[in-house]
């Protein structure tokens, strides 16, 4: 169910970052600039994404720790939004590698159909989100690339659409599966 809502979720943002893109001009980038570092972006990936993760710290917390993961998840993102700069890239970048965590093992678990393939993009995608996690200002140069090359916007643009894509795909095996069932 949590990879199905994770899935919506990159649907309707790669959706947007494919428009967005797309419509990328010079006189648009201011736009798609202050977008890097817009607070409320950021608390809206960063906040779901902590919580997500708890599930996945259990294991391997020492057992004192145990109790207060749920209060730092929801601390951390908070506190966040007011001292990090680029939240929203860093939200994002937090989205991509929880995303792809979540497709790698969901992917294999439930015999997704094409699971090999979708593991790799899965990786692909991960490992750009921890790219942009360590220079988070990269995400408005690739903006600004965008827009001043058509060859950056579309490059990027077909990027996103095949995460969307991908997710899409994702969805779709799920939703079937469950119904055949």
């Amino acid at each position: 169910m949590v990879l199905m809502l994770e899935s919506i979720a990159a649907l309707v943002t790669a959706v947007f970052l494919v428009q967005l893109i797309l419509r990328l001009t010079e006189d648009r980038l201011p736009q798609a600039e202050k977008l890097c570092r817009n607070r409320v972006a950021g608390i809206i990936f960063s906040l779901p994404c902590a919580l997500l993760c708890v599930p996945l710290a259990m294991p391997v917390s020492p057992g004192f720790l145990i109790f207060w993961l749920y209060p730092i998840a929801v601390a951390l993102p908070v506190l966040s939004y007011f001292y990090i700069d680029h939240y929203a890239s860093r939200g994002f970048s937090f989205f991509l590698i929880l995303l792809a965590y979540d497709i790698i093992h969901g992917a294999f678990e439930l015999h997704l159909p094409g699971a090999a393939v979708i593991t790799v993009l899965a990786l692909l995608y991960g490992s750009g989100g921890i790219w942009l996690a360590a220079q988070p200002y990269i995400l408005r140069d690739i903006f600004r690339k965008c827009a001043v090359s058509e060859k950056w916007r579309y490059t990027f643009a077909a990027l996103a659409a095949l995460w969307g894509a991908m997710s899409l795909y994702i969805l779709i095996t799920m939703i079937y599966g469950v119904v055949a069932k």
